[in-house]
């Protein structure tokens, strides 16, 4: 004990006593930190390059917080990471988080894989540390084959040079392509505007008895296609009111439909009870697949046909001049 006491004595005479502490307090935190934290590597001596499997192995404990030590890519100034994961691995009972590290060193000497901090709830524990040795690889120079001399090289040429050389060529074509575009967009420009003033543009009106012939002509129920027949019948509706009330009637649900003319005065109560039955039959067809009695199917068509008749504009604008303004919408005089 006189030998301690005298050594402790040394010490604090000497200066040096927070020194002896510290390393004595490190030493008995390392023995506890080994104790917990299983720290392993598959080799400790390699050759440049190769690889050294590193596993931390923490248990886990109920209600545990454990922090990982957070790595980029490289341990040390000579000691790199490959690659990394974390798994969580059961033994019987007991529940390990495991750190996989694989490193490697590309330069030949004896390097230390320091100590990692795991903090576990408020402790840091620390990982064991481990001297590895990396052996430079050594080549036979003596045996290498050699390669003859190269010749002088010509430098191939760059975009840059062939712009310098034929800058005036390019300004040329680039200016007779612009000319062709400029031509061909007026051209087609004209073309299309001589089509618009030959084509024949009809009223809504016309739209609508057209769409409705060519809806006989298809014959759809005769063939026994009763989804495509209502969709187009109620379709042609939708259209034309919209075009004549002039709102979007292709863009609102059947209700929403139902519910917009009443609150107008443009159908009346009987039109619009016709109307709400109508599509609420078409969406049954559409989308629930529903097949309607066969006499409902001409009764349909005629009520749609009789229904454009009755809210036939009196008084149409010239349709022409919406055909050339397509952004204004179609009016009716008063």
């Amino acid at each position: 004990m006189r030998k301690w006491m005298d050594l402790i004595g040394w010490k604090i005479e000497d200066g040096r006593w927070k020194f002896f502490f510290l390393s004595f307090v490190l030493c008995l935190m390392s023995n506890f930190s080994f104790g917990q934290i299983d720290t392993r590597i598959d080799t400790a001596h390699i050759k440049i390059g190769e690889p050294i499997q590193y596993t931390l192995t923490v248990p886990i404990h109920d209600k545990s917080e454990i922090k990982l030590p957070e790595l980029k890519d490289t341990l040390s100034f000579h000691i790199e990471i490959l690659n990394q994961r974390i798994d969580t691995i059961f033994e019987g009972e007991k529940k390990n988080l495991v750190q996989h590290l694989t490193l490697t060193s590309f330069d030949p000497g004896n390097f230390l894989i320091r100590s990692l901090p795991v903090v576990v709830d408020e402790d840091t524990l620390l990982s064991h540390s481990f001297q590895i040795m990396v052996d430079e690889v050594k080549i036979d120079s003596a045996n290498l084959a050699g390669f003859p001399i190269k010749t002088i090289m010509e430098e191939e040429y760059t975009w840059r040079d062939y712009w310098d050389k034929y800058w005036m060529y390019f300004a040329v074509g680039a200016l007779v392509f612009l000319a062709l575009l400029i031509v061909a967009i007026l051209f087609l420009r004209d073309k299309k505007r001589k089509e618009i003033g030959t084509k024949t543009i009809k009223t809504p009106y016309e739209e609508a008895k057209d769409a409705l012939k060519n809806l006989d002509k298809k014959k759809y129920l005769t063939k026994g296609q009763i989804n495509p027949y209502y969709s187009e019948l109620s379709f042609v509706l939708r259209r034309y009111l919209g075009k004549v009330f002039h709102f979007s009637s292709l863009e609102l649900l059947s209700d929403d439909l139902v519910d917009h003319f009443q609150k107008t005065t443009h159908l009346d109560k009987n039109q619009i009870d016709q109307l709400k039955e109508f599509l609420f039959e078409s969406d049954l067809v559409k989308f629930a697949k529903a097949v309607p009695d066969e006499n409902r199917h001409e009764f349909y068509r005629k009520w749609v046909e009789d229904l454009i008749e009755k809210i036939k504009p009196m008084e149409l604008e010239d349709e022409t001049i919406q055909e050339l303004r397509p952004n204004e919408k179609y009016r009716k005089l008063k």
